[in-house]
């Protein structure tokens, strides 16, 4: 038997969802911040927990600054 990688709990076919090689609950299958139920076609994972499209953390942009000396 597979167990959900949210609850830790036994997952059955019929309520299982399986995404980036992990297996949920549909039930556990959410976004961390609000809570609200996510699909294989709109899913993020980031630094392992699922997000809905509006609540995925955003990655800051790193600035590398121009070297200044000549070659």
């Amino acid at each position: 038997m597979d167990t959900c990688s949210i609850c830790t709990r036994t997952v059955y076919v019929i309520e299982k969802v399986e995404a980036n090689g992990r297996i949920y609950h549909k039930t556990c299958f959410k976004c961390k911040d609000e809570g609200c139920r996510l699909t294989l076609a709109n899913f993020h994972y980031h630094s392992g927990d699922l997000f809905c499209p509006k609540h995925v953390p955003k990655l800051n942009a790193i600035v590398v600054p121009r070297s200044t000396t000549k070659a």
